[in-house]
């Protein structure tokens, strides 16, 4: 199991993950039709991943999307009314 805490680590684990099945990035893009760029920009965290593509990654590399209740949730309210 791994725990993702931001869009940096995330961003590392995806890379991680292709590396560990032998993907290449443009072979990754190829199977989620997006280019070899768009890749790149996820890996290196200067684009978000959207949720149906990491979900679809996610198959292709061999694992599951979870997501759990934290153990010990550390919610900070913004003053909005919407935690942070």
């Amino acid at each position: 199991m791994i725990t993702i805490r931001n869009s940096q680590h995330l961003a590392r684990t995806m890379r991680t993950l292709r590396e560990t099945n032998g993907m290449s990035r443009a072979g990754l893009a190829k199977r989620l039709f997006v280019s070899t760029r768009t890749v790149i920009n996820r890996e290196l965290s200067s684009h978000a991943w959207h949720t149906d593509a990491l979900v679809d990654a996610a198959n292709i590399l061999g694992h599951d999307l979870v997501l759990m209740p934290q153990r010990r949730p550390s919610v900070r309210y913004t003053g909005t009314g919407w935690p942070a």
